[in-house]
This record gives structure tokens, C-alpha cells and sequence, in this order.
């Protein structure tokens, strides 16, 4: 069975939102490499710009705080 569309945006922002979650956590530690956390910091950015452009800005600062945090 194909997920419809609707629940295929509903796992992809849930996806998003948890992939965040863990960057935040990440953030916290100094045991994770510099290029780890340069690539995630990457990977978050893009997400926040996909999250804004389909209105979730809510969102917005603290994925920024997480990014700024990362570097």
C-alpha cells in the first residue's frame, strides 16, 4: 500500500521536526566532530528554509539558535 500524499507531507515534516530534535541534542555535546556537526548545521539550514517557505516560520528561531548553536 502507497502512502497518500497527504500522510507522505505529514511523515516528511514529522521527519524534519524530529531530525531538529536531535541536532539540538547533538549540539550540547563536545564529543561530536567538528565536520559532523558543520554537516547537520547544512542539513538543518535546509530544512528550516523548506519549513518557512511552507509556513511553518514558528519555527524559525529556534532552528536558528540550533544552527548557531552547531557551529
Amino acid at each position: 500500500m502507497k502512502l497518500s500524499e497527504d500522510d507522505r507531507d505529514r511523515l516528511a515534516l514529522h521527519s524534519a521536526f524530529a531530525v531538529h530534535q536531535i541536532a539540538r541534542w547533538i549540539a550540547t555535546r563536545q564529543d561530536v566532530p567538528n565536520d559532523i556537526r558543520e554537516r547537520l548545521r547544512g542539513h538543518i539550514s535546509a530544512l528550516e528554509g523548506v519549513l518557512v517557505t511552507n509556513g511553518h516560520d514558528w519555527i524559525k528561531d529556534e532552528i536558528e539558535a540550533t544552527e548557531q548553536a552547531l557551529s
